[in-house]
């Protein structure tokens, strides 16, 4: 029944590719239906295991970034590149990769998995590995309180059989205990760089926002600029080239390395420097879009206020001449955008193109900040032909900053329908 299951995914997927659709979450709901076991049944032949990546923010660029360290190291990696994070994503990323046959020539899978399906996920695969990177407020329409977000990656850590490795910062995170059979391990931003890393519950405080740290990092992150990231590894000094902006990232990629070495102890460091030199953004994460008319667009996907507030500081780091932000409110985006009003927008500091469903409310939030708007569009079509016209005369750099539905339509414009999109509906 597996095989069976299996061709009807490998049909199902190749049917929605030929209509220019992603397949990324429909044939693992065939396959699901047909063969339950299907899953685990596939990930056992992998010799070192699964690792599973979760939080709130991070968890694509996280991801990408662990299965690339891993590749530069010789591993065969089997991951989830789309970004579809429940776990009928994950059977999708399955059954495009296995053969026929159905056998899987990987040595181990990195996945990432939404807060709330990565506790399923568990109950069916024991993650070898669990790496957690944060929790903040997010879709609270959706997961509650907070706190019900930390009960379940705290079920999902303590379903890991060797490791987990947790953000030291986090004062939620810091609290989550597994057994004294599987490795607890730490990374860390350090406390200089504590203004720019702040959790929801610091952010009204700033600068005066105390610095945690909730157990001993064997990576921190010492440094970043546009085109670098500074980490102490396990007490050595490193300086990395990286095209991933954003303290944000720099933050990924401490995750990242901290993770390598449970699964590499001793690694290529050569071929880690160019693996972190060569890693390109995944896609609507900082992702650089080439314009037709010189010039080039940022694509950052915004979701909660620490995400946001984040994304901001990239403003810092270039001079960006169109400014856009995309607010939806669909059920992938929350649909409560209240959250709104707890990011700072004071940083910006020339006028902004509003588009999306919540156009308007994202207008009138930047009015409280005194930042002025150029217009607004609630049709994306018509806000992405004022945008596009708006960056190709001012020339240089353009960013959009956009929730996630509006994200999928926006990039969906500039590379088409067939352009590796998460599509929870396929």
């Amino acid at each position: 029944m597996r095989l069976l299951s299996l061709v009807a995914g490998k049909l199902t997927l190749a049917l929605l590719r030929a209509t220019g659709r992603t397949g990324s979450a429909l044939p693992g709901r065939v396959v699901e239906t047909l063969s339950p076991k299907f899953l685990p049944h596939m990930l056992a032949q992998l010799p070192q295991g699964v690792l599973i990546v979760s939080g709130t923010n991070g968890k694509t660029t996280t991801t990408k970034l662990v299965a690339k360290l891993l590749a530069s190291q010789g591993l065969r990696v089997l991951t989830n590149p789309t970004g579809s994070n429940f776990v009928r994503g994950i059977i999708s990323a399955v059954v495009d990769k296995a053969s026929w046959r159905g056998r899987l020539d990987y040595d181990i899978a990195v996945f990432e998995q939404d807060e709330a399906h990565a506790v399923h996920f568990a109950k069916m695969v024991t993650p070898r590995g669990v790496l957690v990177l944060n929790i903040m407020r997010d879709q609270m329409d959706r997961f509650g309180e907070i706190d019900t977000t930390l009960k379940l990656l705290e079920k999902l850590a303590r379903a890991a059989s060797d490791f987990v490795v947790l953000n030291a910062n986090d004062e939620r995170v810091s609290t989550i205990l597994v057994d004294d059979a599987v490795k607890t391990v730490w990374y860390a931003h350090s406390e200089d760089l504590n203004a720019a890393f702040l959790s929801d519950d610091q952010l009204y405080h700033g600068a005066a926002a105390n610095y945690a740290l909730g157990g001993e990092p064997s990576v921190v992150l010492t440094g970043y600029d546009e085109a670098s990231v500074s980490l102490l590894v396990q007490g050595s000094p490193h300086r990395y080239q990286y095209q991933l902006m954003g303290g944000h990232n720099a933050q990924n990629l401490a995750a990242a390395i901290a993770v390598l070495f449970q699964l590499v102890p001793e690694p290529d460091t050569s071929e880690l420097a160019k693996a972190i030199l060569t890693v390109e953004p995944a896609f609507g994460r900082g992702e650089i879009i080439q314009l037709p008319e010189g010039g080039e667009l940022t694509l950052q996907l915004v979701k909660n206020p620490g995400g946001f507030t984040q994304a901001l500081r990239m403003l810092e780091l270039k001079e960006y001449a169109t400014i856009g932000i995309a607010i939806n409110d669909d059920y992938p985006d929350g649909r409560d955008v209240s959250w709104l009003w707890d990011v700072d927008f004071s940083a910006i500091k020339q006028p902004v193109l509003c588009g999306g469903a919540r156009a308007a409310d994202m207008a009138n939030r930047l009015k409280y900040d005194e930042v002025k708007t150029l217009a607004s569009y609630n049709d994306l079509d018509a806000y992405q032909k004022a945008f596009h016209e708006r960056a190709a005369s001012e020339g240089g750099h353009a960013i959009l900053f956009c929730t996630y539905t509006a994200m999928l339509k926006l990039r969906s414009k500039y590379f088409g329908v067939a352009s590796g999109l998460a599509e929870e509906g396929q």
